[in-house]
């Protein structure tokens, strides 16, 4: 049997992550520091910081989970990018590494992100495009992937990392771009963004989750971006929801500056993904965005749960 140790499961990606496990053949333990996020009796819940370097290796060394698909990290919006807090989860992440491999684990699956490449290369391909991350986020990302391939290079077992691309879709944190979008045209209100040019990969959330789990469950090592391969810019994005909306005249585009080296594009290239791993994004980005208004609508009418 394949036990499966998830942290993060109720962040906005481990939250679908955590959907695809329950449909598997697997036994799930998933980590919090909350309690229980789910009454499924599929799932056995440790309640642990993992930010504790021991404490995350005493879980890892009492669950011995054969499969370790770690999400858990710094991601509040407007914040993440240069927190302190992402040196913290840096160091745990690897002792758990360690703690994973010491405990004759099988296959460690990590959160990478897109931040990692260089942003001036275009289009991000795994094994060609330079790593040349300009946040702490990013950088540190990067470190935790070079720890957990030392870790798995020491111990044997074998290790993959997703970087991943814009997540969006059911779950996504208030202050992130679409809900930040909704809200104000909701609340009628100005839309303040910035010039809206950049070209982002945006990939629909429970798309990127079953391809972390199919990566999770493959034999394939090293890099897999976890994206789309289509880029749109978010300008596109922003005045798609307010014409659904009706809200067109209410959008300031340039009223706030990108922040600092603000790359103009970010768009994975998936060759590898679809070669190795048979898979390509089966959401489009209309038909998210599409269930998002459906969805945030539904909220809306009077008595709606």
């Amino acid at each position: 049997m394949r036990r499966v140790l998830i942290t993060g499961p109720s962040g906005f990606l481990g939250q679908h992550c955590l959907r695809q496990l329950i449909a598997e053949d697997c036994e799930i333990h998933a980590v919090s520091r909350a309690d229980n996020m789910t009454d499924c009796d599929r799932v056995r819940w440790h309640t642990v910081d993992l930010q504790d370097p021991l404490a995350a290796c005493t879980l890892v060394a009492s669950v011995r989970p054969t499969h370790l698909l770690h999400l858990a990290w710094e991601a509040t919006p407007r914040i993440y990018s240069q927190s302190p807090e992402n040196f913290r989860w840096l160091e745990a992440s690897i002792a758990m590494a360690l703690a994973f491999g010491k405990s004759g684990g099988s296959r460690f699956l990590g959160a990478g992100t897109s931040a990692e490449y260089d942003a001036s290369s275009g289009y991000s391909v795994e094994d060609s495009t330079p790593i040349h991350p300009s946040s702490i986020y990013g950088k540190c990302k990067a470190a935790c992937w070079l720890g957990v391939e030392a870790a798995a290079q020491h111990h044997q077992f074998s290790a993959a990392w997703g970087r991943i691309f814009l997540p969006y879709g059911p779950g996504d944190p208030a202050g992130r771009l679409i809900p930040s979008v909704l809200t104000a045209l909701d609340e009628k209100r100005p839309v303040e963004t910035t010039h809206g040019a950049q070209l982002r990969d945006f990939v629909y959330a429970p798309d990127a989750a079953d391809l972390l789990v199919r990566l999770l469950f493959s034999p394939e090592t090293g890099v897999f971006n976890i994206g789309t391969g289509c880029g749109s810019t978010i300008r596109t994005v922003i005045e798609y929801l307010a014409d659904r909306r009706g809200g067109r005249d209410r959008l300031r585009f340039g009223a706030i500056e990108p922040p600092p080296g603000e790359p103009p594009t970010l768009v994975a290239d998936m060759t590898k993904v679809k070669d190795r791993l048979h898979w390509s994004a089966p959401t489009s980005l209309i038909t998210g965005l599409d269930r998002i208004l459906l969805d945030s609508e539904h909220t809306m009418r009077p008595g709606a749960t």
